[in-house]
């Protein structure tokens, strides 16, 4: 049976503010930036607009404050060819807004974020029919930690009970989740620091200590799929089809300007790819290089291809 949407994505939305600066400051240090911009972000909305601009057909779950910042992102998300029925705006609280400093020196950067009306995402919110209908009418569904976990928790157990192949990013990462939970995913992906959050593992590091932190989530949250990004190295899958493990290199890209949104980028690229029905490990190199293509450019969503980069 057709489907409605390629993608459909329940997660955060935010307006980023970015300064950069030639390096971090120190806890305490002031210094003097380089460059100001605003931007779309949040983790949700990139992943979704990071898989329509390739080709996906995608619907964004979420929610937005009656603000200037809301009517921005709506009409942007519109743009952009995202089905935006089950976007919502909540009268009591703001859109959510993300202060991003940046280091040109390497690109790394340190985010705060205020969820505002994101924030207010329930179980009881996702259970609306116009919600249900959109991941009930997807092939692949994509979670993140971004919303409260209870409407993740409802997303997943919708999908999984219409046959939808599902996605959680597990970030950002938080200790204590309902192990339960991780039944309802296909895909799980995390990064090193994430793994450590949710398994107790610490100082992941190297290929040995994430092979260790997947057995955890394999055995002890009984995890399907695993995949550890690795920023600059790469990723590393856990495939349960074939009971392997994948190391996928990222290239070798430069100069680094921007690595904010460059997991978000990983996994819109990754949905796309599993909706034209790739295989895990096809899909998870694809992902890897458009990632990889993503910090040559300021900005999140701004950063992002509209092509598979070969």
């Amino acid at each position: 049976m057709a489907k409605d949407f390629d993608i459909v994505v329940a997660g955060s939305i935010f307006m980023d503010f970015f300064c950069y600066a030639g390096r971090l400051p120190t806890p305490g240090e002031t210094i003097i930036g380089t460059d100001f911009r605003t931007g779309f972000g949040g983790k949700g909305a990139n992943q979704c607009v990071a898989a329509q601009r390739l080709g996906s057909r995608t619907a964004f779950i979420g929610k937005i404050g009656k603000d200037s910042h809301g009517e921005q992102y709506y009409e942007h998300l519109r743009k952009e060819g995202v089905n935006v029925d089950c976007i919502e705006i909540d009268n009591d609280f703001s859109t959510g807004a993300t202060s991003i400093m940046v280091g040109t020196n390497n690109g790394e950067n340190m985010i705060i974020s205020v969820p505002g009306a994101t924030g207010q995402m329930s179980s009881a919110y996702i259970e609306r029919r116009i919600s249900v209908e959109a991941i009930q009418g997807a092939q692949v569904v994509i979670c993140q930690l971004e919303v409260p976990v209870e409407a993740s928790y409802a997303t997943l157990r919708i999908a999984k009970a219409a046959n939808v192949t599902t996605i959680l990013n597990a970030a950002p990462g938080q200790t204590g989740l309902p192990i339960e939970m991780f039944g309802l995913v296909d895909i799980l992906c995390v990064n090193e620091t994430e793994a450590e959050l949710i398994t107790g593992i610490s100082n992941i590091q190297n290929l040995t200590q994430a092979k260790f932190a997947i057995e955890k989530l394999v055995s002890d949250f009984k995890s399907k799929h695993v995949i550890i990004t690795l920023g600059s190295d790469g990723a590393l899958l856990w495939d349960n089809n074939s009971e392997e493990y994948y190391e996928v290199k990222a290239p070798s890209v430069e100069p680094v300007l921007d690595t904010t949104g460059a997991g978000d980028c990983f996994v819109g690229t990754l949905a796309h790819c599993l909706g034209r029905k790739d295989d895990l490990r096809t899909a998870t190199e694809k992902a890897v290089r458009n990632a990889s293509q993503s910090v040559l450019t300021k900005g999140t969503q701004t950063s992002y291809p509209h092509y598979i980069i070969e």
